[in-house]
């Protein structure tokens, strides 16, 4: 598996090589000890890495939940594949907020701002729920429920509490999704950001600059940075993009690819 793993690496970014090395350790795991491995929450690239290495493996499968229909940070259970399991193995817990409704607004930024003061990873909470009533759910790793309760009193100046809901009661996911084929001469995010909301390359690559987008959660500052299948490039203030497949290239040697995009 090493051999292969180096191999794969001349695939995927430098920076995702630690990802790839957990990838082969739970992978030897699961073979290892016959038995299901549960990952932390991943985002849709790496569970497309995950999903790659996987499918490499000979007799293992990798089945996802994410607590809702669409979710896009989900849990994996790498096993066997004869391996039987339930959903409780995915140790995934519903918090409902409670909050003054009547007299305040919620904002998704403040409120992963408060997870993450409170010392914990991004990979320890799937995703952030909430609908047109303002009420607001966090899908989060089971074993993680007592602490965010005792530590998470406030979102911003807001007081709140944390309650265990049932997923029966899980806000469904909007699919706001529209799939669009693109044409582009590069995967650089700057010629992708420019083709798929309509703008200038010129915009786009100032847009990367003022670090006003995000590539999986994590803000980058390079127009020439390449993007890849699975990920999810948010522009501050025009929406978000997820590449989801490439087609080739067309006769005057573009790339044909294949986006999800929500336009704000």
């Amino acid at each position: 598996m090493t051999d292969k793993l180096s191999t794969i690496e001349q695939h995927f970014r430098p920076e995702e090589s630690e990802f790839i090395q957990q990838v082969g350790e739970w992978i030897r795991q699961s073979e290892d000890e016959y038995r299901g491995i549960l990952t932390k929450f991943l985002n849709p690239r790496e569970q497309y890495i995950l999903q790659t290495l996987v499918n490499r493996v000979k007799d293992l499968t990798v089945t996802y939940n994410g607590g809702t229909i669409g979710a896009e940070n989900q849990r994996a259970i790498i096993a066997p594949d004869f391996y039987q399991f339930n959903l409780s193995d995915f140790e995934l817990a519903l918090l409902e907020v409670k909050y003054p409704v009547k007299f305040v607004e919620l904002h998704h930024s403040t409120l992963l701002g408060s997870l993450m003061n409170a010392g914990i990873t991004r990979d320890v909470i799937g995703d952030i729920l909430f609908d047109d009533s303002q009420q607001w759910q966090i899908i989060v790793d089971a074993k993680m429920v007592p602490y965010l309760q005792q530590t998470i009193e406030k979102v911003g100046h807001v007081k709140i509490t944390l309650s265990v809901a049932d997923f029966s009661h899980v806000i469904q996911k909007h699919d706001d999704w529209e799939e669009i084929f693109l044409l582009s001469s590069s995967l650089r995010v700057d010629t992708v950001i420019a083709a798929a909301f309509a703008i200038s390359r010129s915009l786009a690559k100032s847009l990367v600059e003022q670090r006003r987008v995000r590539i999986n959660w994590t803000v980058i500052d390079k127009p020439d940075f390449m993007i890849s299948v699975g990920d999810i490039v948010s522009v501050r203030k025009y929406g978000r993009l997820q590449l989801t497949l490439l087609d080739g290239f067309s006769k005057k040697d573009k790339i044909k690819t294949v986006v999800n995009i929500i336009r704000r």
